[in-house]
């Protein structure tokens, strides 16, 4: 049995703030086995995990190179089992781009503004897909919903989920059980019976999707000067990381097929 995460960023994502000491460590703590590296608009920082796993001899983490691409009408399309850097361009010319690479497309967060089920483009690139992100811990849980009921509409997408990881502890509120071969993830995935996949989450109830929302709220009232923006850019992970080093959360199963 194979524990997952299928979305997660390092500090390669320009909004990212996972080390690649902390992305193995919390995976350790919740028994992941199997991680996506899915950072927005590169794959630096996959390639670059891999090399930290082989430089630091760690054998019990596999890692699948992903990028979340940011299409140019804004729809996030994630690539898995890349090999090169796809730019931005039109989603369905994204899909053909990972296709070329002989990549899974994976539709993450579909139901919110940037989800493919806003694209003008989704009747057509639903067709093309691989799997659908059915639970995303970043998000408001409503948005979920609206997937879960979305997917049944397309039995040849696969369900997955992930936590969408930013910060440190935000890798440990999602984890998927798939029953896969290790030798040949990518086709066991594709060939995977889909109502055996167990997702498991810690479900996002607030009402957005921001990290910090009382500052998002205001910070454009406050017109604060750019270099108190700078500092409190910097400072807010830092202290989001520390502070919940110790956090843990109680996972419930949160999709029913």
């Amino acid at each position: 049995m194979i524990r997952a995460n299928f979305h997660t960023h390092t500090k390669a994502s320009f909004d990212g703030y996972n080390s690649y000491n902390a992305i193995y460590s919390k995976c350790k703590q919740a028994d992941i086995n199997l991680i996506a590296i899915t950072d927005h608009d590169t794959i630096d920082g996959a390639f670059g995990f891999v090399k930290w796993l082989e430089n630091n001899n760690k054998t019990d983490l596999k890692v699948i190179i992903g990028e979340e691409v940011t299409c140019t009408d804004g729809t996030h399309i994630i690539g898995l089992f890349l090999n090169k850097f796809i730019p931005s361009d039109t989603p369905l010319n994204v899909i053909q781009h990972i296709k070329s690479q002989n990549g899974l497309v994976y539709f993450p967060h579909p139901a919110r503004k940037d989800g493919i089920m806003q694209s003008k483009f989704y009747n057509e690139a639903i067709k093309l897909g691989d799997a659908f992100e059915v639970f995303n811990a970043k998000i408001n849980n409503d948005f979920n919903e609206a997937a879960q009921n979305e997917i049944v509409k397309h039995p040849h997408l696969i369900p997955l989920g992930g936590s969408d990881a930013h910060y440190n502890s935000d890798i440990l509120k999602c984890v998927c059980e798939i029953n896969l071969d290790t030798q040949n993830l990518k086709g066991s995935l594709l060939s995977c019976n889909k109502e055996s996949i167990q997702i498991f989450g810690y479900k996002k109830m607030s009402g957005d999707n921001n990290y910090f929302s009382s500052y998002y709220k205001v910070k454009n009232k406050l017109n604060l000067p750019q270099f108190v923006r700078k500092m409190a850019k910097f400072a807010f992970p830092l202290y989001k990381n520390f502070k919940e080093r110790n956090t843990s959360y109680k996972l419930e199963n949160v999709f029913n097929k």
